[in-house]
């Protein structure tokens, strides 16, 4: 089982606050290394009622939702701080992408992959590249207190 501070500290305001539900169209599940996790995300996506979440999830999961529920968090600017999550969250992810990608450049260098194949490999990491810098020039606004950019 992963365990992911980031994931269940956006997991849980986003339960605590519902509110917050209507930004979650920029989260993909995919986001969500811990599969416990992406599980209760994506219950989460489908139900606007605590306790219907409760009822569509496996059982094995109550106890994970319940300590998402009850976990103490600060009262104030659930946004911002939704907001700086879910930014964590899409960076960590592309940080994970990235690496898959280095990772099958090097190997099919290696065993001598196709021209095309290792073409179309550095263009997908091009692509993941150009979306880490979006992520880094959000995290920068964040911390300046300018708003602006897309989260997904």
């Amino acid at each position: 089982i992963i365990t992911n501070p980031v994931e269940e500290y956006c997991l849980a305001l986003l339960l605590q606050h519902p509110e917050l539900k209507a930004d979650c169209q920029n989260i993909s599940p995919e986001y969500f290394e811990g599969s416990l996790n992406r599980e209760i995300f994506t219950a989460c996506q489908q139900t606007d009622d605590l306790s219907t979440l409760r009822e569509d999830l496996d059982t094995v999961l109550h106890e994970h939702l319940d300590s998402l529920v009850n976990r103490p968090l600060p009262v104030t600017q659930a946004d911002k701080r939704w907001a700086e999550c879910t930014l964590r969250l899409r960076e960590a992810h592309l940080r994970r992408l990235e690496a898959r990608k280095q990772a099958l450049l090097a190997m099919e260098a290696q065993t001598g992959g196709t021209t095309a194949e290792l073409a179309k490999l550095k263009e997908q990491g091009i692509d993941t590249s150009i979306q880490l810098k979006e992520v880094d020039t959000q995290k920068s606004r964040m911390r300046s207190g300018v708003k602006g950019g897309r989260n997904g």
